[in-house]
């Protein structure tokens, strides 16, 4: 078991000259996941599936590997696993792929990223679905009487586990039994939970959960996975078809199967390095602990509010959180402060956090946003209070 945050930062040369604060945006990847990739590139390099030969075996037993990998993360079946390019990726699957029509409702909320907002938007606009949006409160957690409410009749209903601004943790079992109740799909944007904390699928009572790679489980870039629960995996029609969703075609008779799920999801040569670095982020992160990164996680988090707020700086967001902490520093604007932080070497995010609706609703135009992983230290943290209590 690796110590934190010591054996982890011997594995990510990055943190020795950055103080690298954006894990939100994307994770750092240690080298034990690089090297599983560098292996299939220089050892079985082939494309998966229907070779015959052995290095093709190895790519497909090693790609099919990352589903089990995966599953074994999430609890649940290997066969409810769908390996996609990321978190948008996944969400846009289902919402193009769902048969909803005029009329059907849509339950979320305005604190959504985008990425579980501008697909629904674009379904009001071109099929004439109904969006209703739940009240939350000034600290973003959802209204639960609200959503009662507003379920009644919903096909769907869609939120974040952890907002990637106000780093507010949802009710997730308390929605889900609410969607049960009222019958509607529950869809789980999980981009900022999977690898900070456990995200127990079927626990949390989840119909269909999406996620990417590259955040809280430390892999590479353009890999995610989407849980969909095999009762439901009908309901959801592939929109992208060609190579390895099809068992059979006829052109005369303009005809074609589909594979089982979930090949008939998996169009064309994935991205097999990644997902084989997918399978070995999920390794590294639970040999390290989950329940060990969010504790310690948690201790950050508070190191950093009491020190904010010791310099009377504005934050956002419950004090109970994830490791995400958005705030303002009076008379800069979000952007000045970050750019000064990276004068310093330390790494924020500084904008609208793919958030837009949000940021109008706490009345900013943007907020610096400091997130960590187990590989962030308080003396870090401490670096970057120096420096805001010098703006301050």
């Amino acid at each position: 078991m690796k110590r934190i945050p010591d054996d982890v930062r011997k594995d990510i040369p990055i943190v020795g000259r950055y103080i690298y604060l954006d894990n939100t945006a994307t994770g750092l990847t240690p080298k034990p996941v690089l090297e599983a990739m560098n292996e299939y590139y220089l050892d079985y390099r082939s494309n998966i599936h229907r070779g015959l030969h052995k290095l093709s075996q190895e790519a497909s037993l090693a790609y099919e590997e990352s589903h089990s990998k995966v599953a074994k993360l999430l609890n649940v079946k290997e066969n409810e696993i769908v390996l996609t390019y990321g978190t948008t990726h996944g969400i846009n699957l289902v919402a193009l792929g769902l048969k909803l029509g005029k009329g059907d409702k849509i339950v979320l909320t305005e604190l959504e990223h985008h990425s579980n907002l501008i697909p629904w938007i674009r379904l009001a606009k071109t099929k004439g679905v109904k969006l209703e949006f739940v009240n939350t409160s000034k600290e973003g957690l959802i209204d639960l009487e609200d959503l009662a409410e507003k379920a009644d009749g919903a096909k769907l209903i869609t939120t974040h586990h952890v907002s990637n601004v106000l780093g507010t943790i949802q009710p997730v079992r308390e929605i889900s039994k609410i969607a049960r109740e009222t019958d509607a799909i529950f869809l789980l944007d999980a981009a900022q939970s999977v690898g900070h904390m456990e995200v127990a699928a079927k626990e949390l009572g989840v119909d269909i959960l999406a996620f990417s790679g590259h955040k809280g489980l430390l892999g590479p870039t353009g890999i995610g996975a989407l849980y969909i629960k095999e009762d439901i995996q009908e309901e959801i029609e592939p929109v992208i078809l060609g190579g390895g969703t099809v068992k059979d075609s006829w052109a005369e008779k303009l005809e074609y199967a589909l594979e089982e799920f979930p090949w008939k999801f998996e169009a064309g040569t994935p991205n097999i390095a990644g997902a084989i670095g997918l399978g070995a982020a999920v390794d590294y992160i639970l040999d390290i602990g989950l329940d060990r990164i969010e504790k310690y996680e948690k201790e950050l988090t508070e190191f950093t509010l009491s020190k904010l707020d010791d310099l009377g700086i504005t934050w956002y967001g419950p004090r109970e959180k994830a490791a995400v902490i958005s705030f303002n520093v009076p008379g800069y604007d979000p952007h000045e402060v970050a750019a000064i932080l990276d004068m310093h070497k330390i790494a924020v995010r500084s904008g609208h956090h793919c958030a837009a609706s949000l940021m109008k609703k706490l009345r900013v135009n943007g907020t610096v946003r400091a997130s960590y992983h187990c590989y962030n230290t308080k003396e870090e943290i401490g670096a970057m209070i120096e420096v805001l209590g010098e703006l301050v």
